[in-house]
């Protein structure tokens, strides 16, 4: 991989109380092109900094789209959520399966298939795409969609560009996924990853059980053009995302 374009969640580095233009700049003089889940009183601030507000969190972690009685309810909240992403050039809305509870595997999957087929039909011409995120069941007790296999079945049944995965690669591998397995064959699926640490969720160390440098090597130049977000649990927010853009800028040299 020789060209990354690097983003960071606010919900896990916005500074409480912090100024948002003096933020955005740093963020941007740091070497990120991107931040994500920004509230909307701090878009504006966002664009002047020159950055890219690359997605939006949508509804549904636990009530989910897995479930048919969710689904008038999302899918409405999840259009208003596109007018405003639409108008302000946010490219897509992260998505979500929904806690599992008693259902089956095969009938979740079913229920988000129609549920987010029928939405897409809906979102058509606004230039809004949706990002499906698939969640260790660790952190997220009971989500049902806790592996690769569910997000690649849909993406893949549903066959739209406009539908593709949020591949959290701490998640997966928290979850007992391999990432690097099949690589090439997963990567026109995905438009985004997230990165933390396997210990504790937090910083990417270059050194830790998740090799971060090994992996983005093995991803071959111009197949994947989409962020590559730090998601971790910061000591330091500041020095954090500082030291994680120079040391995941410096891979894509290596």
């Amino acid at each position: 991989m020789k060209t990354m374009k690097l983003s960071a969640p606010d919900w896990c580095f916005f500074p409480e109380g912090a100024d948002p233009d003096t933020y955005y700049r740093k963020l941007k003089a740091m070497g990120y092109s991107g931040v994500e889940m920004v509230a909307p009183e701090r878009w504006q601030a966002a664009k002047r900094a020159g950055l890219e507000i690359v997605n939006l969190s949508g509804p549904g972690m636990t009530d989910g789209m897995n479930r048919r009685e969710n689904r008038q309810k999302l899918s409405d909240e999840i259009l208003r959520m596109t007018e405003d992403a639409s108008k302000n050039g946010i490219p897509y809305i992260i998505v979500f399966s929904g806690n599992q509870g008693e259902l089956s595997d095969r009938e979740g999957l079913e229920n988000c298939l129609e549920g987010y087929s029928a939405l897409l039909e809906r979102m058509k011409g606004s230039g809004v795409k949706l990002l499906f995120e698939m969640l260790n069941s660790f952190d997220h007790e009971d989500y049902q969609a806790d592996t690769e296999t569910f997000g690649f079945e849909i993406v893949e049944t549903l066959n739209s560009g406009d539908f593709r995965l949020l591949y959290d690669i701490y998640h997966m591998v928290r979850g007992g996924c391999d990432p690097l397995q099949e690589l090439e064959k997963k990567l026109p699926y995905i438009a985004h990853f997230h990165v933390a640490s396997l210990e504790g969720r937090k910083f990417p160390e270059p050194d830790g059980a998740i090799d971060y440098r090994a992996f983005f090597a093995a991803v071959p130049e111009g197949k994947f053009n989409g962020y590559v977000g730090m998601e971790f649990f910061p000591e330091d927010p500041e020095r954090d995302l500082a030291r994680a853009a120079e040391l995941f800028l410096s891979y894509q040299r290596n």
